[in-house]
């Protein structure tokens, strides 16, 4: 039923798309309005309305338009169609103008084409947002979520939900919260523990949960939110009065009803895509155009030292997933045959003489564009750590993991304002720049840590 209902509004907006281009059309080519107007076929009006379709299909799929949103409000949906079109219509009159800069698109067409489309795919979306609640309303489209509390504000919120079947939010039971609740407004048995969410989300299938503890329960939250984002439920908070005064009431909505979404994507679909794209297209230039570089490279690190080019270590991902980066090696062979998992020091002795420079230039974790080009790392974002080391920060910080909710990057925020590990206290910094990053994503973000970057490069200002 969900296939079928995204199905539905991609109908929808195709019906609107076709007729908003269709009729902008006849309106200047075929009713004679504009004097001097050569008229068109209607066929090929047909043609290129039929196109227009794959066309915006695109952009609004990029953009996130095709999921299941009917518990959006109207003025969100009004975002949704404009903020897509405006940049479809900033894609469209680029590309004209590639073709041949004298192209005129015509300032009253284009006037007409805009605001059909804007008026056509709202309705449109306004229709399939009706349906889908209908057939939530009717329990064909569901949310299974669990409830973390078992207080006032657990039972404001399933009276809320049940007055409200349209939202499609199926509350599958209460889980206990990690404080003990004196006097439980809720006098169902609670469906387990904060330990038992895993499981019992993949038991039920759960997609949401909606958490209704107070908020300044950092340590609370934190153990809610890690595993549930690891697992992708989505994580909501039943603000308190803290932070409705601090402004955090802003992220998301069930129908008005105000809810802080713990970690929600910083970047929209067509963003991440963007962000994948440049990511192969950047990792595919350094490692072609910078070739013959790394081949001299790669020979001074084997005359310099015995072993071999490329050091292969263990890291942990995004979602905890070990994987094994590249990198030349700036080492001594076998640098910890000894002593297990260590941070480099300031002055330390395993690093050779070519590693000292290749390190100080980063040129050291170029080989780690292999691992962008197989998906497990990204070109920015926070870097990866050991799994031995993590543990020893797990203990410490007990909020790291959420360093693992993103992917990990060559460069990134913390790698261009701070200096290599040497250090927990080290570590402590670069936490901070890192939920910085995760906290502020974007593609402007990501340029301006390129950049930086490059200066690092080509000054070794940042690291040892």
């Amino acid at each position: 039923m969900r296939k079928l209902s995204i199905f539905l509004g991609m109908f929808f907006d195709a019906a609107a798309i076709f007729l908003s281009l269709y009729l902008s059309a006849f309106f200047k080519f075929r009713w004679g309005i504009f004097p001097g107007i050569s008229p068109v076929s209607p066929l090929i009006i047909v043609y290129g309305s039929l196109v227009s379709i794959l066309y915006w299909w695109v952009i609004f799929a990029l953009t996130g338009a095709y999921r299941l949103h009917w518990d959006r409000s109207w003025a969100d949906e009004i975002r949704m169609v404009f903020k897509p079109v405006v940049a479809g219509f900033v894609i469209l009159s680029l590309f004209a103008f590639l073709i041949t800069p004298q192209a005129s698109i015509g300032r009253w067409i284009f006037f007409v084409y805009f605001s059909l489309i804007n008026l056509f795919v709202y309705s449109a979306r306004c229709f399939s947002r009706l349906l889908e609640r209908r057939l939530a309303k009717k329990k064909l489209l569901r949310r299974n979520v669990l409830v973390i509390g078992l207080g006032k504000s657990a039972k404001e919120l399933e009276d809320y939900l049940a007055i409200n079947p349209s939202l499609g939010y199926n509350v599958i039971g209460f889980i206990n919260p990690p404080h003990p609740v004196t006097n439980p407004a809720i006098t169902k048995q609670p469906l387990g523990d904060v330990i038992d969410i895993t499981a019992l989300a993949e038991q039920h299938d759960i997609t949401d949960l909606l958490v209704t503890i107070a908020s300044n329960f950092h340590d609370d939250i934190l153990s809610l939110l890690l595993p549930a984002v690891q697992s992708g439920i989505r994580v909501k908070l039943v603000p308190d009065l803290f932070d409705v005064v601090a402004g955090h009431v802003h992220n998301t909505q069930i129908l008005g009803q105000p809810l802080m979404e713990l970690v929600p994507d910083r970047l929209s679909f067509w963003e991440k895509l963007v962000k994948t794209a440049g990511d192969y297209v950047i990792s595919l230039m350094v490692i072609i155009l910078g070739l013959p570089l790394w081949i001299i490279v790669s020979i001074m690190i084997v005359i310099d030292s015995k072993g071999g080019v490329f050091y292969r270590q263990k890291r942990t991902g995004e979602g905890g997933r070990e994987y094994k980066i590249f990198k030349f090696r700036s080492m001594v062979a076998n640098a910890e045959k000894g002593t297990g998992a260590v941070w480099a020091g300031k002055d330390d002795a395993r690093v050779t003489k070519i590693g000292k420079i290749i390190r100080k230039t980063r040129i050291d974790e170029v080989p780690q564009f292999l691992n962008v080009l197989t998906g497990e790392m990204a070109v920015v974002g926070p870097r990866p750590e050991r799994p031995e080391i993590i543990e020893q920060l797990r203990s410490i910080y007990p909020f790291y993991d959420k360093r693992l909710t993103v992917k990990p990057g060559i460069t990134g925020w913390a790698q261009v304002n701070l200096e290599y590990d040497t250090n927990l206290e080290d570590v402590s910094k670069k936490l901070t720049h890192d939920f910085q990053y995760i906290e502020n994503q974007s593609l402007f973000l990501d340029l301006e840590i390129l950049a930086r970057t490059v200066l690092v490069v080509l000054t070794g200002k940042g690291a040892h």
